[in-house]
């Protein structure tokens, strides 16, 4: 997971979602893909996080430029 840009895991969490909500999978199926899904959202909240530190530091350091 470490090797995917957030963009990729986001696009394969929303893969995951999609076919959660279909409802053609087995039990077995639906709670891997369930699994899954939760190691996915994990990830991507946190590389939000750890963005959302380095806008944080930067502003707090006068670096923010304006658009």
């Amino acid at each position: 997971m470490e090797n995917k840009k957030f963009e990729e895991l986001l696009k394969e969490l929303q893969d995951v979602v999609a076919s959660l909500e279909s409802g053609k999978l087995s039990l077995e199926e639906s709670v891997n893909y369930y699994k899954r899904g939760m190691e996915l959202s994990l990830e991507c909240q946190k590389r939000l996080e750890e963005a959302k530190q380095v806008i944080v530091k930067k502003v707090e350091k006068g670096e923010e430029k304006d658009f």
